[in-house]
Formats: C-alpha cells, sequence, structure tokens
C-alpha cells in the first residue's frame, strides 16, 4: 500500500479528543447500499439517495456535513486514528468539471512541508458525487494507491482485479473517504459536465 501505510500515519500523528465529541453519535448509521475499500480509502454506494440530500450537501447544509464526518469518525477508528478536531470547521468547495477538464497529475489536498507542520491541517478528505453519470462522459476519479475500475479491453480481456475500484464509484450519491495526503484527481472529461463536493475534515498539525 506503499506511502499509506497506516503504521506510517500512526507514527506522524498523536490521538487527542474533544471534549464534545462524548455527545456525538458515531455510530455508521446504515446509510449506503454498498461499501468498498481500499486500506484507508473508502467508497459508499448510495450515502446520498434522494435529489433533495443532494442539493442540500452541494448547497453546504451543515447537518448533512456532520452525517459525513459521524462516519468518517468511525471509519479513522478503524484504520488510521489520526486526530480530528470537532469544534473545527470543515473546508467546503464545489469541484464543477467540463469538457477538456483533466487531472491525471495527482494532488493531495495536504503536503507536509517546513512551512505548515505547526498548523491546523486537513487530515481526511470527503469527496460527494452529486451529478449523474449520464451527464457526462469520461471525468472518472484517480488515486495513487487505489488503482482504476476494472474494464474490459478491445480484446475482451478484463483488465484489473479486485483491488481496483468499484464500478460504482463515480456514480450519484456516491461518498468517498480517503486520507487528505492521499493524492488525486480525474480522467478527461471527453463531453458534458460534473460536479462533486470537496470536504477536508481537519486536525491538528502532523508531529
Amino acid at each position: 500500500m506503499g506511502d499509506l501505510d497506516p503504521a506510517n500515519f500512526q507514527s506522524l500523528d498523536i490521538e487527542l479528543h474533544d471534549p464534545e465529541d462524548a455527545n456525538e453519535d458515531f455510530g455508521v448509521g446504515g446509510r449506503g447500499m454498498e461499501r468498498e475499500s481500499n486500506g484507508p480509502l473508502l467508497a459508499i454506494k448510495n450515502f446520498f439517495e434522494n435529489n433533495d440530500e443532494i442539493k442540500r450537501i452541494r448547497d453546504g447544509d451543515k447537518n448533512l456535513t456532520k452525517i459525513i464526518r459521524n462516519e468518517l469518525v468511525a471509519w479513522n477508528e478503524e484504520t488510521l486514528n489520526l486526530n480530528l478536531l470537532s469544534n473545527e470547521p470543515a473546508e467546503k468547495r464545489l469541484l464543477s468539471v467540463t469538457e477538456t477538464d483533466i487531472r491525471d497529475s495527482l494532488a493531495a489536498e495536504h503536503y507536509l512541508h517546513t512551512m505548515n507542520l505547526n498548523k491546523l491541517c486537513a487530515k481526511w478528505t470527503a469527496i460527494v458525487n452529486v451529478s449523474s453519470r449520464d451527464d457526462i462522459q469520461g471525468g472518472e476519479l484517480l488515486f495513487r494507491n487505489w488503482d482504476a475500475t476494472r474494464r474490459v479491453d478491445n480484446y475482451g480481456k478484463v483488465v484489473g482485479d479486485s483491488k481496483c475500484q468499484p464500478q460504482w464509484i463515480n456514480e450519484l450519491g456516491t461518498l468517498i473517504l480517503i486520507p487528505s495526503l492521499e493524492p488525486w484527481g480525474y480522467n478527461l472529461v471527453v463531453s458534458g459536465n460534473g460536479m462533486k463536493v470537496i470536504i477536508n475534515f481537519k486536525g491538528d498539525s502532523y508531529k
């Protein structure tokens, strides 16, 4: 798994608990039809199922952001156990992609360097697909530590294995959770347009 080995992460960080965390419900809550993961990278199919929730999360709804955070806290405890500060607002943005856009030079939401070692930083990143695959051709998600979905080549051979991203990872309503140090991007958008909500959840600086 390379630079996302949980042991390597734990050596960089310490666990902190905020008093407000004691009052939160960190249960998974039964959202999502299907879950697939590769190391600390997690995808949940149909985490948001109806148009009202899709619109609300696209508009930055705080209650839905908290639901994502609760899901994240449970996943974090299961995997990397990075410190998260519950009283620190998450950073949200809407990513819109259009025809000819591409980000195949993968980039992380946070990098470790001497200028940010003593500052709050993004520890986990949530990506939510808030547009339909019917509206776009191409633009599939790319991750350094999670191979692209399996496909059939021109000769009928299946390319990829069980460690690839699930076929549904780019569908409307899917939630993806990744460490903010994980470089990611997307393939060339051949036609149409799409939108994703990106949310960065913060913690103390890496040690």
